[in-house]
């Protein structure tokens, strides 16, 4: 009477892709910092992190591989890369409904230009995290406006009202060696305003410290 039930559960793992307590999928949905396309008029000629100085030094890649080294699997989590259709009224994020990431980092908000209030911006902020999680449970982390400002306190209080982590970006922002400015790579001052080499791997190394007991337990499990 087993060996039919014990085949069903193998075909079903199998037909999964990842095995049990293992990370299929890490995605980071974000903005410039996270990617920016070729803008030849700022003096951007590639189309990594805002303003990183090689796709291996923006946050996203950095974090992606402290993933792969904590986990250790033998097929690497996939690495997706996303946004939202409309960060300056914190709306469109339906196309990445029912997704099926294990790791969900959001870092976005520095684009918003709507009131700056929990009935436009916090609710549908917290509006997006109950839909990317789904009927899942991924391990989310919030990122906070690199900008700074009130919105910096709303991501938070979202992030504690669904129960998913939350890394405050204002202390590296507030550091000028942080920001592109100071490695003296770029001339236009919108690239300068964004995180350095220093400060992407600043944005890394706090974010993976937010999920590190999180993601070895899940793996564990």
């Amino acid at each position: 009477m087993f060996k039919p039930c014990l085949l069903f559960v193998c075909a079903v793992l199998f037909a999964a892709g990842a095995g049990a307590g293992e990370i299929g999928k890490v995605l980071i949905i974000g903005n410039s910092i996270m990617k920016h396309g070729v803008a030849p008029q700022l003096g951007w000629n590639t189309d990594w992190g805002m303003a990183a100085t090689a796709e291996e030094k923006d946050y996203a890649h950095l974090l992606y591989r402290k993933i792969c080294d904590q986990v250790k699997q033998e097929k690497a989590p996939e690495l997706q890369l996303a946004r939202i259709s409309n960060e300056k009224e914190m709306k469109g994020w339906d196309a990445l409904k029912g997704n099926d990431a294990d790791v969900i980092v959001i870092q976005i908000s520095d684009n918003y230009r709507g009131k700056k209030n929990k009935e436009e911006f916090q609710n549908n902020y917290s509006q997006m995290i109950r839909d990317l999680r789904g009927d899942r449970d991924p391990i989310i982390v919030c990122l906070t406006n690199w900008g700074g400002g009130a919105l910096n306190e709303m991501i938070r209080a979202a992030a504690a009202e669904n129960g998913v982590l939350a890394v405050d970006l204002a202390p590296l922002a507030a550091d000028p060696a942080n920001r592109a400015g100071s490695e003296g790579h770029f001339k236009n001052g919108g690239v300068n305003w964004h995180p350095g080499d220093r400060g992407m791997a600043k944005i890394a190394e706090a974010t993976f410290a937010a999920i590190e007991k999180p993601l070895r337990e899940k793996v564990a499990k």
